[in-house]
């Protein structure tokens, strides 16, 4: 009788303790535009699609539309804006380059899927829901660091990182799921 009480005491402390993502990313798809405008159209799976249009002129600018098959659920990105990376080539040719990049992400303990789509600016910078045929913004990096010129992901098997650079100073942020909102929460690691 005591092993069993004993059992399910230690069952209930693992369930209040709650249980950490286990994260699984996807292939990433990364659209680069070299000073002009280019189109994507993709499909994320058999019933989700990606369409993008971006602009790597002086600023650069993507929109991004996440929709199903049915088209009944979209989810417009717009406009985002992308860093653009310029300088001189080898050969003395000037370049603008802009580079979006999704990646698919999934909670393998509960199988929710995400997509975090970098632009490299923290304002672009986001994470998209997708759950029973509806897109919805869980995420954005918008208003983390005020000033800060560029954002970027990095996902470890039982953590999702997010981190920001204002001139010299780095800020990292932990993102975890609040299933309640349907949101992530960041917190500045230590």
């Amino acid at each position: 009788m005591k092993k069993l009480i004993a059992s399910a005491l230690l069952f209930s402390f693992a369930l209040a303790g709650g249980v950490s993502a286990n994260w699984v990313t996807g292939e990433s798809t990364v659209i680069a535009v070299n000073q002009g405008e280019a189109a994507f159209h993709a499909a994320l799976s058999s019933e989700q699609r990606l369409d993008v249009g971006m602009n790597a002129g002086n600023s650069g600018s993507a929109d991004v539309i996440f929709s199903t098959a049915s088209s009944e659920n979209k989810l417009a990105l717009s406009p985002l804006p992308v860093k653009i990376e310029s300088g001189t080539s080898s050969d003395g040719t000037s370049y603008a380059d802009a580079k979006l990049t999704i990646t698919p992400l999934v909670d393998n303990s509960n199988g929710q899927r995400y997509y975090l789509v970098e632009t490299g600016r923290p304002e672009g910078t986001q994470i998209v829901a997708y759950k029973k045929g509806n897109f919805t913004s869980a995420f954005t990096a918008a208003s983390l660091m005020e000033g800060a010129e560029s954002a970027s992901f990095t996902v470890d098997k039982k953590e999702l990182t997010l981190h920001l650079v204002k001139g010299e100073v780095k800020a990292d942020y932990l993102l975890k799921y609040d299933s309640k909102t349907g949101t992530f929460n960041a917190t500045l690691k230590s």
